[in-house]
């Protein structure tokens, strides 16, 4: 899990499950498992996610975070 999302304290609002967070980032559902599975995607550490029960949930901040370092590694190559 990545350290680059927001701190706690911005963390606030609606949390995106699995299929949610992958249609927010325009991605296939399987595509973020697997990342979730690998902790990185792309060459960039995936987003922070958090458990509750057996879901995995994600902030949209922390996502656009990650968004953001995709594009600055694609802009860099």
């Amino acid at each position: 899990m990545s350290t680059g999302g927001a701190t706690d304290f911005e963390r606030k609002g609606p949390v995106l499950t699995t299929k949610r967070a992958a249609e927010y980032c325009g991605m296939a559902t399987q595509t973020l498992y697997n990342s979730i599975s690998t902790g990185t995607e792309a060459g960039v550490d995936f987003p922070v996610f958090f458990k509750q029960g057996r879901l995995n949930v994600f902030y949209p901040v922390d996502l656009d975070a990650w968004i953001a370092g995709r594009l600055t590694l694609a802009g860099a190559a």
